[in-house]
């Protein structure tokens, strides 16, 4: 079989590019993904004995993976998937003997249906992963933090352990992009954000939540030691930056109240430094 699939390789290319650009579930340039790759790995894998459990094919899965990369959307992956499928059946049925047709074509259906399933898997997961992440900085979101906080605030709780939140601005940023351009301020929470992950402990995180306003969360941290790795952060080469503090249970066992008292400290140690607050 592998041998047929591979003699026709470029025509069932040719038909499955065709069939994706006038499939109307599609975009009209939809055009799939490294399509001979992905019709060789097929035609190998029809060669091989079915996978335990009807588990993916091994070497199928990770191509199944590359083209749902390359894709980028769910919905387009699985429609080009479908396409393929017809294109396969099209091609296979004329040609697979008659005592062998029924035999192959469960195989290529069960590959195709786990190839969509693996490709529907990467493609969602990296789309809630996409949903997470600033993109400028590449730090996890306001949306992550949530998340996070949530999960971290019932273990502080289970165990009776501490929990410490830093909410962190840096200073003068609007006064930045005004004067240099929102080119320059991107370079500074860049740097914020990368020297933030330099000092940090395996454990901390850090989150860029929007503007110029990060947080970093410190499980198992008593807030008296929020000073040394505020000196660390700025020896570390961080621009100037302004911060607030909050721990669990001594400030609040709400995520709300915690990120609030944070930020009314920072607003406070700005107010006694005669630094304004500048949302940038």
């Amino acid at each position: 079989m592998a041998g047929l699939v591979t003699e026709h390789l470029a025509a069932i290319v040719a038909d499955w590019q065709e069939l994706c650009r006038w499939d109307p579930m599609l975009p009209p340039d939809s055009r799939p993904a490294i399509a001979p790759v992905l019709v060789s790995a097929l035609a190998s894998a029809l060669d091989r004995p079915q996978p335990l459990g009807w588990g993916p094919d091994p070497e199928m899965e990770p191509v199944a993976e590359a083209f749902a990369l390359a894709v980028g959307t769910v919905d387009e992956a699985i429609g080009q998937l479908v396409c393929l499928r017809e294109v396969m059946v099209r091609r296979l049925t004329p040609i697979v003997p008659d005592g062998q047709r029924d035999e192959v074509l469960h195989r290529l259906h069960m590959l195709l249906d786990r190839a969509i399933g693996v490709a529907a898997q990467r493609t969602t997961s990296r789309l809630r992963e996409e949903a997470l992440t600033d993109p400028l900085t590449l730090l996890p979101n306001r949306r992550a933090l949530e998340r996070d906080l949530r999960r971290e605030l019932a273990r502080a709780n289970r165990h009776e352990r501490p929990l410490t939140l830093v909410v962190l601005d840096i200073d003068d940023l609007r006064e930045t992009n005004d004067r240099h351009g929102h080119g320059v301020g991107d370079r500074h929470l860049r740097t914020f954000s990368t020297t933030l992950g330099a000092s940090l402990r395996a454990g901390d995180r850090a989150y860029r939540i929007g503007g110029d306003e990060f947080v970093v969360m410190l499980p198992e941290t008593e807030p008296d030691a929020v000073p040394s790795l505020m000196r660390r952060i700025t020896d570390e080469g961080a621009p100037p930056f302004s911060w607030g503090a909050a721990a669990y249970p001594a400030d609040g066992d709400s995520e709300q109240t915690l990120l609030e008292t944070a930020d009314r400290r920072l607003t406070d140690a700005r107010r006694r430094r005669g630094t304004a607050p500048a949302r940038g």
